[in-house]
């Protein structure tokens, strides 16, 4: 019979031990483990909360950074493609990851994150945002312009 108790680790200068909380009660930044990451002499951890807000504040925004990262990736990606993709289909999807990700951080980070922080990244994705944009803008310019070089020629 499996029994769900829920511990806290305390390490103190005077004594260490293992104390029971209601986790529902504690408020936090939330972290999950990885699926299957079970080892044999060890303690299996679902979730970990953390109180401590500098840590909280670090953490929040490494992950942040890494997923603004991915995204840098994807567009610099969608970019170096350029001349393979004539629809602006991908930019167009790398619109919606920049909007996508704008969502995220705004709905998952705002509270964790210092308010400069917050300003800073969302300024760069806008600025991203804004080029590709451009670059979509100027590939239907293109387009239109030879429909219309190829028009005249008939």
């Amino acid at each position: 019979m499996e029994i769900n108790q829920k511990f806290l680790v305390v390490k103190d200068n005077d004594s260490k031990e293992i104390r029971y909380f209601d986790y529902d009660k504690i408020r936090g930044y939330n972290l999950f483990a990885k699926d299957n990451m079970h080892f044999e002499d060890a303690i299996d951890v679902n979730r970990i909360i953390i109180i401590k807000p500098t840590f909280i504040e670090k953490i929040a925004t490494k992950k942040m950074n890494k997923k603004f990262q991915n995204f840098i990736n994807m567009v610099s990606v969608v970019c170096d493609m350029e001349s393979a993709d004539e629809t602006g289909e991908a930019y167009q999807i790398a619109l919606d990851e920049a909007n996508k990700l704008r969502m995220e951080i705004l709905n998952k980070y705002k509270k964790y994150i210092t308010k400069e922080k917050l300003e800073l990244m969302l300024k760069k994705i806008s600025i991203i945002e804004e080029e590709l944009k451009l670059r979509v803008e100027i590939l239907i310019n293109t387009q239109k312009d030879n429909e219309k070089t190829v028009q005249k020629g008939r």
